[in-house]
């Protein structure tokens, strides 16, 4: 849990993965912010079982522009197999932005701390690396996620064996008939306060708009306070201040007089959500920029899910 703003950080995180990833004014934003022109990135795929397809779309245009990706690989086989605490350490260190990919978080950040990565990611944020990622990778750096860690979809087992069909890993829009899983608050690293929802606008395979889900994820998770990104949106952040990266020509939930459209007939754009007496659930629009400290505070308490522990018996480690 953070209990206040790090001095230091500097982010991207954007609400889809490999959709958002592979968009090349995402990619510039995250490498402009570092000041070099070829900065070397270390890419974690262990959210979507370090496969081969969702590391090239999400670094193929870091590659274009001359950088250096490098990646740490967990997911496969147990600890003796994994690098050394020496081996992580040097990529950590000689990196200057880290993506993570996206998938499912609740798996991704129980190997992370089994792994002992965790430790050396803070240091790299307090060393003013870029975290970034969509997805899993974009709520992997705060207190919680509004996830679909409990989509079956989202299990090694199942991605191990699935075509891949270029997708993104929320898998697109819902069609057909929807599958009975729950989105669940997932505890992450808490490097950020906040309880962030990625595809705020979009609506999976259980048939469930992820805005109206996280209205009742916040009411049961009051002392919180909710941040909902687009799926073609990102925050942006960079010490003290953060921007709103807004994809154009793209659809989002921000109608013209800033309220909301659950039909994703606006643009991208993120929200913030705090629960007040009552549990009336208050939405506004985050604006284009501001400081850090106005959108993001601690949390007053926090409840953990125990649909979690679900999910770690159906998809174990």
């Amino acid at each position: 849990m953070a209990t206040s703003l790090p001095p230091v950080c500097k982010g991207c995180f954007v609400g889809s993965g490999s959709d958002g990833l592979n968009d090349q004014r995402v990619a510039d934003t995250i490498i402009g912010q570092t000041g070099k022109s070829t900065p070397v990135v270390l890419y974690l795929g262990t959210a979507t079982y370090d496969l081969e397809g969702p590391r090239t779309r999400q670094c193929v245009r870091f590659a274009e522009k001359g950088c250096e990706v490098t990646t740490i690989n967990l997911a496969q086989g147990d600890a003796p197999s994994w690098p050394s605490a020496e081996e992580m350490s040097s990529c950590v260190g000689a990196c200057d932005i880290i993506i993570v990919s996206g998938g499912n978080t609740l798996w991704a950040i129980d190997r992370f701390h089994a792994a002992g990565l965790t430790p050396l990611l803070r240091a790299a944020m307090e060393r003013g690396v870029v975290l970034a990622g969509g997805s899993a990778g974009a709520i992997c750096w705060f207190d919680a996620g509004h996830s679909d860690s409990m989509d079956p979809d989202s299990y090694k087992a199942a991605m191990l064996g699935a075509e891949d069909t270029g997708a993104d890993e929320s898998g697109g829009a819902f069609a057909g008939e929807a599958r009975p899983w729950e989105y669940a608050r997932v505890a992450c690293l808490g490097f950020l306060p906040g309880l962030v929802c990625p595809h705020y606008d979009k609506v999976q395979s259980n048939g469930v708009l992820r805005a109206t889900d996280f209205d009742g994820m916040m009411r049961r998770h009051a002392g919180e306070v909710g941040i909902g990104i687009d799926h073609w949106a990102a925050l942006c952040v960079d010490g003290a201040d953060y921007t709103v990266l807004a994809l154009p020509a793209k659809p989002g939930s921000v109608l013209p007089d800033g309220t909301h459209s659950p039909e994703q007939k606006g643009t991208p754009g993120c929200w913030v959500l705090r629960v007040r007496e009552g549990g009336v659930v208050e939405r506004a629009v985050v604006p284009a920029a501001g400081r850090l400290a106005d959108l993001l505070q601690p949390a007053s308490a926090i409840v953990l899910d125990e649909r979690c522990d679900i999910s770690r018996a159906e998809n174990p480690q």
